[in-house]
């Protein structure tokens, strides 16, 4: 036994508050070795279960995916989001240039 194992030992044997939490950790200790090594089967029929519900909901996803592909109102959504950001980027292009060249604004 090394001198640090025995000065923790010394204090276990006169600290009640550690010589608590040790103990708790000599249960979770005592209890992780007693855990098999064995697999569970699964219930009869989850894995079948588990598989449909996923194939259920990428069904309705690509069910709403070819929806939103294919309504009109989402491509003129997308065409006025675009056509703003472009607009944007041609005003902001403008400015820069316009204040690289030293031309006063008008206010």
């Amino acid at each position: 036994m090394t001198e640090h194992h025995h000065d923790v030992e010394v204090h276990l044997a006169t600290c009640p508050r550690c010589a608590a939490e040790a103990a708790q950790y000599r249960e979770v200790r005592h209890a992780v070795a007693t855990l098999r090594d064995e697999l569970e089967q699964a219930p009869p029929g989850l894995v079948a279960s588990v598989v449909g519900r996923v194939d259920a909901a990428e069904g309705r996803w690509i069910q709403r995916a070819w929806r939103v592909a294919h309504d009109r109102r989402v491509h003129v959504a997308a065409a006025s989001l675009g056509g703003a950001v472009l607009g944007a980027g041609a005003i902001a292009l403008i400015v820069w240039r316009t204040a690289r060249r030293g031309v006063p604004r008008a206010a």
